[in-house]
């Protein structure tokens, strides 16, 4: 079934509501699924997303354009990213574990959900963990504020991985077979699984009141 979709006006826990122009269900951008109406509880399929610097993703998408509205320049959001406030209508769940507004990744959303802080990945930009029976690897990139979670399964075989240095570049390597693999992308382009690419798992970069309000049992990696 194809769906159109259109921006209902309505918030749930400072998240966009949308609506299909076919049955008028309303979906949370956040869950990835209808709520409310003929379809409730039907899911959407998630497509990864990257959230970083245009210079960087230019730099590893060249061919890539985009669409520029008007001529503005500063980010009108510059205040709301410095402020203490938590969305439109406040926190639904307070939770001083971590700061408002610091940034996470946050991984397992059907279950077993954890937020990875992006400041104690600044000290440990590579790691493997296990969620919900499944191994992953979170690579941070701390000049651009980048955070993705990889599947480290290929063809079968699980993988695991450690970040060098080459030719002046930064690469993901796994140590079972040496091939060189780009952290922006899970592409392999050096070495024996040359060619082959590690799947992206749905994990989204929010602010720490955005996942919590959510997620409230949310586990913190590299917390405590």
């Amino acid at each position: 079934m194809v769906t159109e979709f259109g921006v209902s006006g309505k918030l749930i826990m400072n998240a966009l509501v949308m609506y299909d122009r076919e049955t008028e269900s309303l979906w949370s951008q956040f869950l990835s699924r209808a709520v409310s109406g003929e379809l409730s509880g039907t899911e959407l399929e998630t497509i990864p997303l990257t959230m970083t610097t245009w210079e960087k993703w230019k730099e590893i998408q060249p061919e890539t354009v985009a669409l520029r509205k008007g001529s503005r320049i500063l980010d009108p959001y510059a205040g709301y990213y410095a402020g203490g406030s938590a969305g439109v209508i406040g926190e639904a769940n307070q939770d001083d574990r971590l700061p408002t507004k610091e940034l996470v990744l946050g991984l397992g959303f059907d279950s077993e959900p954890v937020a990875f802080p992006h400041s104690k990945l600044e000290a440990e930009p590579l790691i493997q963990v296990t969620n919900a029976g499944e191994t992953a690897v979170i690579y941070y990139d701390p000049t651009t504020n980048t955070a993705l979670a990889f599947s480290t399964v290929v063809d079968g075989q699980e993988l695991d991985f450690e970040l060098v240095e080459q030719d002046g570049r930064e690469w993901m390597q796994d140590t079972q077979t040496g091939t060189l693999w780009v952290p922006f992308t899970g592409q392999a382009v050096n070495g024996e699984m040359a060619g082959k690419a590690l799947d992206r798992l749905h994990a989204v970069n929010a602010f720490w009141f955005a996942w919590s309000d959510f997620y409230p049992n949310t586990e913190i990696w590299g917390l405590g």
